[in-house]
């Protein structure tokens, strides 16, 4: 198990080797605490944790590595979260892998917030600065507080119906997929675009519970693209796709309301040209999505 964490504030190594020892069920001596570059390690230890000095809003860089004999080993958060407890600072680590700024922070109160940290070029130690925070840490006051919708993009939502018109296409066509595919990539990427968001509505919007509208419009832009897209098909294609499309709108329209598209208008603005013969402009989930926005919501270890 390997472990990523930034520290803020001063680091007493003692107390760390103490703290990780203690969330592993495992004697003091057993964990190894030491410097990158440092030779002078008990590489032997069940647990070696390598310290790297770093500059800006953190000052500490942990890269907490485990043995395969080492038993108790709790998940990344839990693991954060003991340790800015035991430490009495803030800790961070990485949420998704895409995009890079996108971490957690957690207090030494044990909530957690997502946080935006960029790492700044720099030609001495690398510099790390949280850029905003969703909800405020109190031990690290004054903080930006704002929604980071950036990371809803990067969690990947299942999109079966999508995946199955592709798997079908590529039996049908054999050979000439290859051509076929150039020809209908547009309507079926924006159907994953479409199923994506479908599937995160239906499943209450992961990652977080919420869905700025501005991206919620954009869906339902996609889902105009769809439309449009009909008369390019291939006929061989084009029942595919649709008998597919018609799967997706179906718990579309089964997890949404008619509202006339109103909740939309007077969070976005006008809706577009033509908007109002097309029933899916007209229908909205319940409750709405952005009314979740986790600045206007109190922070809690409950969020995810």
């Amino acid at each position: 198990m390997n472990y990523g964490f930034l520290i803020h504030g001063e680091l007493n190594r003692d107390r760390l080797a103490a703290a990780l020892a203690s969330m592993l069920s495992l004697p003091a001596d057993a964990v190894d605490v030491g410097d990158e570059g440092d030779d002078d390690r008990n590489w032997d230890a069940p647990v070696s944790c390598t310290i790297t000095p770093l500059a800006g809003d953190l000052q500490w860089h942990l890269d907490v590595y485990t043995r395969d004999t080492v038993r108790s080993t709790p998940p990344e958060p839990v693991a954060a979260s003991w340790l800015a407890r035991q430490l009495h600072t803030v800790v961070a680590y990485e949420a998704v892998p895409n995009p890079p700024s996108a971490y957690w922070l957690v207090g030494p109160d044990g909530r957690r917030t997502r946080a935006r940290i960029h790492e700044q070029d720099s030609d001495d130690i690398p510099v790390y600065r949280i850029d905003a925070v969703e909800h405020p840490q109190s031990a690290l006051p004054g903080l930006p507080v704002t929604a980071l919708p950036e990371v809803i993009r990067s969690y990947r939502m299942p999109t079966p119906v999508t995946d199955r018109l592709r798997e079908t296409l590529q039996s049908q066509l054999g050979a000439q997929w290859e051509a076929a595919e150039k020809a209908t990539r547009h309507a079926v990427t924006r159907l994953s675009a479409w199923e994506s968001m479908v599937s995160r509505l239906v499943e209450e919007w992961p990652p977080d519970g919420w869905y700025p509208a501005a991206y919620y419009r954009e869906d339902l832009e996609t889902r105009d693209e769809l439309d449009n897209a009909q008369d390019t098909l291939p006929e061989p294609v084009k029942d595919e796709v649709m008998t597919a499309l018609a799967e997706v709108d179906r718990r579309f329209a089964e997890a949404t309301d008619e509202d006339g598209g109103q909740a939309l208008m007077t969070e976005t603005g006008p809706l577009p040209r033509g908007a109002s013969d097309a029933w899916w402009w007209r229908r909205i989930p319940h409750p709405r999505p952005w009314q979740n926005t986790p600045a206007k919501q109190p922070p809690g270890e409950g969020n995810r």
